[in-house]
C-alpha cells in the first residue's frame, strides 16, 4: 500500500496472515459519508466494534476520511498515499510492547525488517526502541480492533502513522514471512500503499479483484517506478505469499529512494510552485542551503511565489542552516495574514491565484494583533474576512458608524462597540465591505462611536 491522519491497512488472512470530541455514532456516519464521496463502494465499506474500515484493507479515521475528499489526483505498480513523512523526521523508534516481545518470530522478524530499510541508507532511520533521540515513535503492538488482521497506521501531519498491530498467529509462520509481513507494515506508516491496489487479485485470490479507492483519493503513482503490479513484484503487493523471503526487491528500493533517498530533492529556489496552480494537494521535496531572504506573504499558507526557504524558517519546519522541506500545493485564497515567527516577518496579502504550506507538524499560532493591519489597504476586496486579536483595554480609540464602520476606525474600539469582545479584549473577524453613503454613531457597550458622512470603504466585525 503506498496517504495527513491515520488510515490504518490491512491484509486479510487467508493463506498466510498478511497487512492490513463527537458521538461515534455521527462521526461513523461522516466517516461513510467521505467514503462514499471519495469514490469508495458502499459495498466495501464495513463498521466492525465500532470502527469503520474500507475494501477490506483499511481502518479509517475520522481525520483521514475528511483528507481523502481533498486528495490530489493520482495515476494507475508502486503508489504512495497523499501523506508522506515530513522532513523533520530523522530517526524513527519502534517501541514493541511486552506482548509483541514475548512472540519469538515476530520479535526477530520486527529487528530484520528494521535491517531491511536501514540498509538503503534513507534520510532517516529506523531503530528499535526504547531509546533515545526519537523524531518520531511507532508502538509494536499486537492487534486487538481487528483480532484476524495484521494493520498499520498511515502517515499524519509529517509523521509515520503511530502502530503496527499484529496477531499472534503471525508468529506460527516462518520467520521469513514474519519479516516480509513487519516491512510491509512499516512501509505504510510510511505512506506506501499496495502496489497491487488496483486489482488485488494479482496477488490475492480471485474474489479479491477490484480497486482500493478511486485513483484521485490517495493513491498517487511514484515517477519512476511501474505501473502495473506482478505476482511477487513487490513487498507491498497486497497478500503475501509462502515463498517470500522478507526482502526489498528492486522495485521496492527504486520506489523508496525517489520518497526518502538523501538525494531526492532539487533546490527550492529552482522550485516554481505557481507552475502547479490547480494540482491541489501535490507534494514537492526540495532542499535549501540556507534560510533565505526572499519575501514571503501569509502565515501557514503562502502564496505560491513566495520564497519557500523564508517561508519554511518562518513555519518552523527548517532552521536558518537550511535543510530538506516538503510543500504541498494549496488553491486560490483570498487573503493572507503577515506574522513574525523565528526571527521571520511575512507580509498580508489579499487574493491570490495560489498557495502552498509545508508538511510536518506546525504550532497553532494566535491570529495577529489588529492594530497591525492598515484596513484601509485592503479597500476593495469586499468580503474578504481577517482574522485578528486586540488585548484588554481595547474600547479606546475613534470609531466611525455603527454595524458598518469607516475603515480608518479603530478595529478593536468598534468590536467593543460592536459586542463582539468584551473590553478584556479577544479574537474576531474583520469583513471588508463597499464604501457606504453615511455613518451613523451610537453608544453601545460603554464605547461610543461618531458620524460620518460619505467614506470610501468600510468593514464589520463578527467572533
Amino acid at each position: 500500500m503506498f496517504k495527513q491522519a491515520a488510515v490504518l491497512a490491512v491484509t486479510g488472512v487467508a493463506l498466510l496472515v498478511g497487512c492490513g470530541g463527537m458521538d461515534p455514532q455521527m462521526e461513523n456516519e461522516e466517516i461513510i459519508s467521505n467514503l462514499i464521496e471519495a469514490g469508495y463502494p458502499a459495498k466495501d465499506i464495513h463498521v466492525i466494534n465500532e470502527a469503520v474500515f474500507v475494501s477490506g484493507d483499511a481502518y479509517v479515521t475520522l481525520q483521514a476520511s475528511r483528507e481523502m475528499i481533498q486528495a490530489p489526483a493520482g495515476s494507475a505498480e508502486h503508489y504512495r498515499s497523499t501523506n508522506l513523512v515530513g522532513p523533520q523526521v530523522t530517526k524513527i523508534c519502534i517501541d514493541p510492547s511486552t506482548a509483541f516481545n514475548s512472540y519469538s518470530n515476530m520479535s526477530q522478524g520486527l529487528d530484520l525488517a528494521i535491517g531491511n530499510y536501514n540498509a538503503l541508507g534513507l534520510r532517516f532511520t529506523f531503530a528499535r526502541g526504547p531509546t533515545t533521540g526519537c523524531s518520531a515513535t511507532i508502538a509494536a503492538g499486537i492487534s486487538i480492533i481487528r483480532p484476524d488482521e495484521n494493520w498499520a497506521e498511515f502517515p499524519s501531519y509529517g509523521l509515520p502513522g503511530g502502530s503496527i498491530n499484529m496477531i499472534p498467529a503471525l508468529n506460527d509462520q516462518p520467520l521469513d514471512i514474519n519479516e516480509h509481513i513487519i516491512t510491509h507494515e512499516l512501509g505504510h506508516t510510511l505512506g506506501l500503499r499496495h502496489t497491487d491496489y488496483y486489482d488485488r487479485s494479482i496477488s490475492c485470490e480471485p474474489r479479491y479483484s477490484g480497486v482500493e479507492g478511486a485513483e484521485d483519493v490517495g493513491v498517487i503513482h511514484i515517477p519512476g517506478t511501474p505501473t502495473t503490479a506482478v505476482w511477487n513484484g513487490s513487498v507491498m503487493n497486497a497478500c503475501p505469499h509462502i515463498d517470500n523471503t522478507g526482502e526489498f526487491t528492486s522495485a521496492d528500493i527504486n520506489a523508496l529512494n525517489i520518497l526518502y533517498g538523501q538525494s531526492a530533492t532539487q533546490s527550492c529556489p529552482d522550485v516554481n510552485v505557481a507552475a502547479y496552480q490547480g494540482q491541489t494537494g501535490a507534494q514537492i521535496r526540495c532542499t535549501c542551503s540556507s534560510g533565505g531572504g526572499g519575501s514571503v506573504w501569509g502565515t501557514n499558507l503562502y502564496t505560491d511565489d513566495s520564497n519557500i526557504c523564508t517561508a519554511a524558517v518562518h513555519a518552523g519546519v527548517m532552521t536558518t542552516s537550511g535543510g530538506a522541506v516538503v510543500l504541498e500545493v494549496q488553491p486560490a485564497q483570498s487573503i493572507f495574514i503577515g506574522t513574525t515567527r523565528n526571527g521571520v516577518t511575512t507580509s498580508s496579502y489579499g487574493a491570490w491565484p495560489g498557495s502552498f504550506r509545508f508538511i510536518g507538524a506546525q504550532v497553532p499560532q494566535p491570529p495577529p494583533l489588529c492594530s497591525s493591519f492598515n484596513i484601509m489597504s485592503y479597500r476593495g476586496q469586499n468580503g474578504s474576512s481577517i482574522r485578528c486579536s486586540c488585548p484588554a483595554g481595547s474600547s479606546g480609540g475613534a470609531v466611525w458608524g455603527t454595524d458598518l464602520y469607516t475603515d480608518d476606525s479603530n478595529v478593536c474600539a468598534a468590536a467593543v462597540h460592536a459586542g463582539v469582545i468584551p473590553v478584556t479584549g479577544g479574537q474576531l473577524s474583520v469583513t471588508i465591505q463597499p464604501g457606504q453613503g453615511s455613518y451613523t454613531g451610537s453608544t453601545r457597550n460603554g464605547v461610543t462611536t461618531y458620524s460620518y458622512g460619505y467614506w470610501a470603504g468600510s468593514f464589520s466585525i463578527s467572533p
